[in-house]
C-alpha cells in the first residue's frame, strides 16, 4: 500500500487563548503539541511526520522535539495564510504520492491509536475519510435575521474532527486543484467533497477535543485524569 505518513497542522494563532500559545501550553506536565506528535510518533508504521509551523517558531519547536527525543522522523513545513495553504505546503514536503497521509490538528492531543488506525483503514478502502463524533444536541439552522429556518435531523449530524485520512495521491491532487481555484474551506475533507469524492465518516469519540480556549485545557486535563 505504500508508506503511511502524518501531517500535523500547527500554524494557528491561538487567538482565543488570551495570549497563551495553545500548542506549547502544558497539559498534565507535557506541552500540547508534544502530546499530539507523540500519538503518531510512537506508531512504528507511521514513517514520517510533517509538522506545519510558523517559520518564526522553528527554533522553539526544534528544541521541544529534541527535549522529548521526537525529532528523528519529523520534518517542518511552514504555514501559509490559511489552513488550506498550510496543508498544501505540508503535502509538498512528501517525497512521493504513494500510500496514505493523515492530516491532523496540532491542537488535538487526545487522539487515540484506535481512531488513527480506523482512519488509515478507511482511507485504504474509500480513498478519503474523516473522524467525526456523533452530535448530541438539536441543531437549528438560522436565517439571515436569526429566526429558525429549519431543525436538522440530529441522527444525521456529526462533528468533524481530525485525523482526516487520504490516499496520498488524492490529497495532493485535490489540494493542487483547490490552490488553483482558491477554494475557501475549513477542513481538508471539504476539498474532496467539493470535487465530488464520497468521504467516509469514521465514528470518533467526543473526547478527541480541539484545544481552542483555556476551558478546553481544563476539559482535556479532566479527560486525562479520568483515564488514569
Amino acid at each position: 500500500m505504500g508508506p503511511i505518513r502524518a501531517i500535523i497542522a500547527s500554524g494557528g494563532t491561538s487567538s482565543r487563548m488570551g495570549g497563551i500559545n495553545k500548542l506549547t501550553a502544558i497539559l498534565d506536565g507535557i506541552p500540547v503539541i508534544i502530546r499530539t506528535v507523540k500519538a503518531f510518533y510512537d506508531l512504528k508504521y507511521i514513517e514520517q511526520i510533517i509538522l506545519i509551523i510558523p517559520k518564526d517558531d522553528e527554533s522553539l519547536y526544534l528544541s521541544l522535539l529534541a527535549k522529548y527525543r521526537m525529532d528523528s522522523k519529523v520534518k517542518f513545513a511552514y504555514s501559509g495564510i490559511n489552513r488550506r495553504e498550510s496543508v498544501y505546503n505540508g503535502l509538498m514536503m512528501l517525497d512521493d504520492e504513494e500510500g496514505i497521509v493523515l492530516i491532523h490538528d496540532g491542537a488535538r492531543p487526545l487522539v487515540s491509536r484506535q481512531i488513527i488506525d480506523e482512519c488509515i483503514e478507511g482511507a485504504k478502502r474509500y480513498g478519503v475519510c474523516v473522524a467525526a463524533s456523533k452530535n448530541t444536541d438539536t441543531i437549528k439552522k438560522a436565517d439571515s435575521i436569526m429566526f429558525v429556518e429549519k431543525t436538522l435531523e440530529r441522527e444525521k449530524i456529526y462533528n468533524a474532527q481530525t485525523p482526516q485520512a487520504f490516499k496520498t495521491e488524492f490529497a495532493i491532487a485535490f489540494h493542487k486543484r483547490a490552490k488553483i481555484d482558491n477554494l475557501d474551506v475549513t477542513d481538508d475533507s471539504m476539498i474532496a467533497e467539493h470535487y465530488g469524492h464520497n468521504v467516509k465518516i469514521i465514528e470518533s469519540d467526543p473526547s478527541n477535543i480541539k484545544i481552542t480556549t483555556k476551558r478546553d485545557l481544563l476539559v482535556a486535563q479532566a479527560l486525562l485524569a479520568d483515564c488514569d
